[in-house]
């Protein structure tokens, strides 16, 4: 019998994860990662919620936070990064698709 370096395959090992990286002019500001879209987005939600105050003018700010109130996630997160550069450091969403 021949030993080898290779470990048993695992599923879980291979499994395909959705990745989101966040970029502004200075580095990345956020990495997610998550096993299915819904986590993903959830996680983006969040980031835009929390700084959509301090970079948005407070009319899109306010449209961010009520897009994500209302169960509309995807629309929050596209519109935070339509208007994001308009009042401070311009931020740009990478997708990366498995």
């Amino acid at each position: 019998m021949v030993a080898t370096a290779f470990p048993a395959y695992s599923p879980s090992v291979h499994k395909s994860r959705l990745t989101a990286t966040v970029r502004a002019a200075d580095g990345v500001r956020l990495v997610v990662t998550a096993d299915n879209l819904f986590d993903r987005t959830a996680q983006l939600a969040n980031y835009v919620r929390e700084r959509c105050d301090y970079v948005l003018w407070p009319a899109e700010a306010d449209r961010v936070r009520a897009l994500i109130d209302t169960g509309e996630p995807e629309a929050a997160i596209e519109l935070y990064f339509e208007h994001v550069g308009e009042r401070w450091d311009e931020e740009r969403l990478e997708i990366t698709a498995p």
